[in-house]
């Protein structure tokens, strides 16, 4: 029984950690209730790039996948099948100067919730195990669920779900709460605008 027990109070508070680093996503629904995702187009619109870096960041032109090469991409980042996988992309940041700092964007889109938390679930593995010893940290995304930690050598993973659709933000040297959110935040809100059909840019 106590074991039990203690397997409930563990869920509920991992469940708080992913609701209060998630920063309150609102809704994450159409009008008929179907969880906001992205197709080939509405991802090439979500990613990030040179237009929307922040000052002092240059970005990349980012790059759209859909099809065999998304699947591959899916399963190497999550470790997971990827049921219901629509479309997968990534976009990237560095720091102007001789800086080292880099932001990196993996986004996967799915059809369901559902599926997009088993490869939210299958990224988290593999990177807490890839990482080793963390610093848990608290990361204002705007996310519906979130999760985010440092290792050792000063690097940081935000791994995030809006809607149906997963992202994973990698912040090379990059660590500290307040950089990670704004970053996070504005993949979260791309992906937001997106998936109802307007481009971030325009």
């Amino acid at each position: 029984m106590a074991g039990a027990q203690r397997g409930i109070v563990g869920a509920a508070a991992l469940m708080l950690a992913l609701t209060a680093c998630g920063g309150g996503g609102g809704d994450w629904a159409d009008e008929d209730g179907r969880p906001l995702t992205l197709d080939g187009n509405g991802m090439l619109m979500a990613l990030p790039g040179r237009l929307s870096a922040p000052e002092g960041w240059k970005g990349r032109d980012p790059e759209a996948l859909t099809g065999e090469r998304a699947l591959d991409a899916c399963q190497d980042v999550t470790a997971s099948n990827c049921a219901g996988l629509a479309a997968a992309g990534g976009g990237r940041f560095s720091r102007d100067g001789e800086s080292d700092q880099r932001i990196k964007y993996s986004v996967f889109a799915f059809d369901t919730v559902d599926n997009a938390s088993v490869a939210m679930k299958g990224t988290l593995a593999e990177d807490r195990g890839d990482a080793g010893t963390v610093r848990e940290l608290k990361v204002d995304t705007g996310a519906e669920a979130a999760e985010a930690f440092a290792d050792t050598d000063g690097d940081a993973e935000v791994v995030m779900r809006a809607g149906a659709v997963v992202i994973r933000m990698q912040g090379y040297e990059v660590a500290d709460e307040k950089t990670l959110g704004s970053f996070a935040r504005l993949q979260v809100e791309r992906v937001r605008a997106a998936a109802n059909g307007q481009n971030p840019d325009a």
